[in-house]
């Protein structure tokens, strides 16, 4: 069989622009020249597995050096991990059952998403005192299927990742398909921004993950994609913001990728997550000094939070 020249040529460039190293197992789909990713993503440091209770883990934040606070997709309960011990330390109850997949950390306080945008705001939720909810009906619907929420400390403000539909109503209705978009909830003014602030194109997503593939053997295989879950190789589940350069860590188990940006939304990598390591991630989160968490769901087993530095 004739081996096209082009082919060849195409090959050689794009291999200049991708990584695959032996030492750093995680795969690296695209990278920015100039840009290091430093965490190892398929050896992590530390691993818990977790209690049945949360074996459906949807949302992980940082609370301090010995704790993680969680949430679990289907009751209305924060969950305080304890790092030191390995141990679930407290269950504090705010609501009733629901289908709740992000929670975030700010100050003494709580903050959990619904998949239909409806925020709850958990008051002081450590103090002996009954703490305070407030709930917050927002401009997104079920379509939007929300999973991520990052807090982010410039701008005080929450950031919201949508899995499914990208845009707030019908305006866009068109372009749909083509985008993944985070938005901003205004802590100050507690209002939700309906402009995304973060749009992710799907067309740049495939197109990093098909050419990197043929750099690393030469053809592209199924084996490398998500295909068996879905078109749509990218749907976000979990959203963090880097504490020391800002950058955002939009990750996404259907796709088994993690993707990160600038503050200006210019993608700086786009890394592989090993499925027989990662089996559904959905929690995302970072230490002040820049340690990363990262939880999985149990998928009939148990669940798990690993550390990565």
């Amino acid at each position: 069989m004739k081996t096209n020249p082009g082919v060849i040529l195409l090959m050689g460039m794009l291999l200049s622009a991708c990584t695959f190293s032996k030492k750093n197992k995680s795969y690296i789909f695209f990278k920015r020249p100039g840009y290091v990713f430093k965490y190892n993503l398929n050896n992590p440091d530390r691993l818990w597995s977790l209690p049945s209770g949360l074996a459906e883990i949807s949302g992980l934040s940082y609370i301090d050096n010995e704790h993680l606070a969680c949430n679990q997709d289907e009751k209305g309960n924060i969950y305080l991990f304890n790092t030191k011990n390995g141990e679930l330390e407290k269950i504090i109850k705010f609501n009733g059952p629901g289908d709740y997949e992000a929670i975030e950390s700010v100050g003494d306080d709580i903050w959990i998403i619904k998949s239909n945008g409806n925020l709850y705001h958990v008051k002081n939720y450590q103090k002996k005192k009954k703490f305070i909810v407030h709930e917050y009906k927002t401009a997104f619907d079920s379509r939007n299927n929300i999973e991520g929420m990052a807090y982010c400390p410039i701008k005080h403000s929450l950031l919201i990742a949508c899995k499914g539909y990208p845009f707030i109503g019908n305006k866009h209705k068109k372009k749909a398909k083509k985008y993944r978009a985070v938005y901003e909830f205004d802590l100050k003014t507690d209002k939700l921004k309906k402009k995304p602030v973060l749009l992710i194109s799907l067309d740049s997503i495939r197109y990093y993950k098909n050419y990197n593939t043929m750099t690393q053997i030469g053809v592209e295989l199924d084996s490398y994609f998500d295909n068996a879950e879905g078109e749509v190789s990218f749907k976000p589940s979990g959203i963090a913001v880097h504490p020391l350069s800002g950058n955002i860590y939009v990750l996404a188990s259907v796709g088994k990728a993690l993707a990160v940006f600038d503050s200006d939304g210019n993608m700086l990598a786009l890394i592989r997550l090993d499925r027989k390591i990662h089996k559904q991630p959905e929690g995302i989160c970072f230490s002040p000094g820049g340690t990363l968490y990262i939880s999985n769901e149990g998928k009939g087993g148990k669940g798990s939070i690993m550390e990565f530095h």
